[in-house]
């Protein structure tokens, strides 16, 4: 049964999160209680000192209980090594507040634009695809480097949708993409990726090295058995590699690369210039709970100032929206919730997602909080009823 549960996690199909106010209520106090008993003398208390309502805040705590499903220990030795790596990486300066692109030296900027990591979009369970390329790391120090990485994971955290269904983690190392620097960092890198609140639902190694395939499933048979229901490896060239990551919901084109097998930079350049001119402008700059995408969807909903958009997400929700107004309008209001939390969820089926554009900017755009998706929502039935009523007054 266990394993029959990793398999539905490694393929995207497992039940989420259960959100009910009193079991976050509940985990938020026993969250509270361990980092009471272990922050003394810590890192974490210099930053609570110097910020507290960055430390103490609801939607910061809830990141790491979700990174960790909701295991309240796990969750706050998390935060306590989060605030060390932090300091080790920026300093006391920037311990106590979101790091921004502009707190990015031109050295960390450079690394992160080699893409060794890069934000691939999602897979058919939209997930967050997290594309790792070894032979693209190109930094002055280690340091850029970990701290690109911080400010990557952080800005993939922005979206609620990647917290409550985590990441895919791809290791892309076939031919020339295998890794030119022999490692080096690793221990600073996996210390880096544990302290941080991103839960990784499934991981895959795709290679063609045979000895690189010997060491790698000699490290996986070591490893507990929850550990290795989450680990694919593909063997094989690009092509079959790329078809067996099909079969787990990856498409060929969510992959940064070309039909020549080389790396397509165009999406991840385009990210790196719309965090720094939204940053930059700091009009209309995302929330600390939003994720910058620059290239939507037909699928997605999008919101553009006050704007109706024909784009079929947005057919589609109002279309979902004339459907279920009458079991809207009879129910009660937990049922009504149920029913705006059915259409948000028939849309995120369909591989769309709900997006609002950046002012001022032509191809940024942030993805919308849940809970401000489920007022918008509302709003649509209301002025759907309201409409209803104001016919059946003229033909009266």
């Amino acid at each position: 049964e266990e394993r029959q549960e990793q398999q539905e996690v490694l393929h995207g199909v497992a039940k989420g999160i259960a959100e009910e106010a009193s079991f976050i209520d509940k985990a938020l106090r026993e969250l509270d209680a361990h980092i009471i008993r272990t922050k003394a003398g810590s890192v974490y208390e210099i930053a609570e000192r110097m910020n507290p309502a960055y430390v103490n805040s609801r939607a910061f705590r809830i990141m790491f209980l979700r990174g960790n499903r909701y295991d309240t220990k796990a969750s706050a030795n998390q935060m306590i090594s989060f605030f060390e790596v932090k300091q080790q990486l920026f300093g006391n300066e920037k311990l106590a507040k979101d790091i921004t692109i502009d707190d990015l030296d031109e050295d960390d900027r450079e690394g992160l634009k080699a893409g060794f990591i890069q934000l691939a979009g999602q897979d058919t369970s939209n997930r967050q695809v997290v594309f790792g390329i070894p032979s693209a790391r190109n930094f002055r120090n280690l340091q850029n480097e970990l701290r690109g990485r911080f400010y990557i994971t952080m800005e993939a955290l922005r979206s609620e949708q990647t917290q409550l269904k985590g990441v895919v983690s791809i290791m892309y190392t076939i031919g020339a993409f295998k890794d030119r620097s022999k490692g080096v960092g690793f221990f600073e890198h996996r210390r880096l990726r544990l302290s941080l609140p991103i839960h990784i639902t499934a991981i895959h190694f795709c290679l063609d090295d045979p000895n690189q395939f010997i060491v790698l499933k000699a490290g996986l048979a070591a490893a507990n058995a929850k550990a290795r229901a989450r680990v694919k490896v593909h063997y094989g060239s690009h092509l079959e590699c790329q078809y067996s990551l099909a079969t787990y919901g990856v498409s060929v084109q969510t992959l940064p690369l070309t039909a020549t097998y080389e790396v397509d930079m165009h999406r991840h350049l385009n990210w790196v210039d719309s965090c720094i001119r939204g940053n930059k402008t700091n009009v209309g700059a995302p929330a600390s709970n939003t994720a910058v995408v620059t290239e939507p969807t037909v699928n997605d909903v999008l919101y553009m100032g006050g704007n109706m958009s024909n784009n079929a997400g947005n057919v589609q929700i109002r279309n979902l929206v004339a459907e279920w107004s009458q079991t809207y309008d009879s129910g009660s209001n937990k049922a009504k919730r149920l029913v705006v939390d059915e259409l948000i969820d028939e849309i995120h089926r369909s591989g769309g997602r709900f997006l609002a554009r950046v002012n001022g900017a032509e191809s940024a755009w942030v993805v919308v909080p849940v809970e401000d998706v489920r007022l918008k929502i509302t709003q649509m039935f209301r002025n759907r009823r309201r409409k209803v009523r104001g016919t059946r007054k003229k033909k009266n």
